[in-house]
């Protein structure tokens, strides 16, 4: 990482760093971002580049350049806080509000502006493919994506994480880890737009071991949906419906299907691995 600091200019048009970068590892993260690093922590994160520029009338970027371990874990970080418009900066990126987010190979990179106004905006977007254009070459998203049907899917809504905090952070299941994630554990949350309206969801799990798999899924049943009958489908509260099935380490779970029919469907159209 402290490359990094040779790689990225000090000095960007009107925009000059300020004192010296800065490096944390998953020992320090708290040190930088208290409240906000079991986010990270949940992924494989190994340290985090910052950096502070200096620009005209006292304006102040922040710099981020998280190393993720691997492009499958800087895919997960950047894909479970989407929320703005793409800004077509590394692979896959969205600017909106004074903040740049995107990633690059192993890293998520995050430009953050205390104010925005059009200079700081222009600022952001060219630090930004700046620090893409140095970060190294593209890298491949998880594989488990693959195995999310393609009908009715909102790609850009898709995300991939490992632990509890992340799935409440997308869809609240329960308080306590009924699902028993961790960081051994993958997890892919797509939403989808199945006719005649409305939005629904799938979650996909992939366990370390069949055992898991198996105890997760008693668990799921007892606690969020007791009244689903021998094919693991149920009501919701809301009279949506939610489903649950088994495929040896993998645990998929439909929830907000509008009718049965389709939470059979999507249930019945992931293509798992043969053995």
């Amino acid at each position: 990482m402290g490359d990094l600091g040779q790689l990225v200019p000090k000095k960007i048009g009107a925009w000059r760093a300020l004192a010296e970068d800065a490096v944390y590892n998953r020992q320090t993260l708290y040190d930088y971002m208290d409240g906000g690093a079991e986010v990270y922590l949940a992924f494989d994160f190994q340290r985090v580049f910052a950096r502070k520029y200096a620009g005209p009338g006292g304006l102040e970027l922040g710099l981020d350049i998280y190393d993720m371990g691997s492009p499958e874990e800087a895919f997960g970080i950047f894909s479970c806080d989407r929320a703005d418009p793409a800004a077509g900066i590394g692979q896959e990126s969205e600017y909106g509000f004074g903040l740049l987010r995107f990633r690059q190979g192993r890293y998520f990179v995050t430009i953050t502006s205390g104010s925005e106004n059009e200079e700081s905006g222009k600022a952001i977007l060219e630090i930004g493919r700046i620090v893409a254009a140095v970060l190294g070459p593209p890298g491949p998203k998880p594989g488990l994506l693959a195995l999310l049907p393609a009908k009715d899917l909102l790609s850009d809504r898709t995300s991939y994480f490992h632990g509890n905090i992340s799935l409440n952070n997308r869809y609240f299941i329960a308080s306590d880890n009924i699902l028993g994630l961790d960081r051994t554990t993958d997890c892919a949350f797509a939403e989808y737009a199945p006719a005649p309206g409305g939005t629904g969801y799938l979650l996909l799990i992939r366990y370390p071991d069949a055992g898991r798999a198996r105890a997760a899924y008693r668990s799921f049943l007892s606690s969020y949906l007791p009244e689903a009958g021998p094919d693991g489908l149920g009501r919701m509260e809301n009279k949506k419906w939610a489903a649950a099935s088994l495929q040896d380490t993998y645990l998929a779970i439909v929830f907000e299907a509008p009718t049965p029919d389709w939470a059979k469907e999507i249930r019945s159209s992931i293509p798992f691995p043969m053995k």
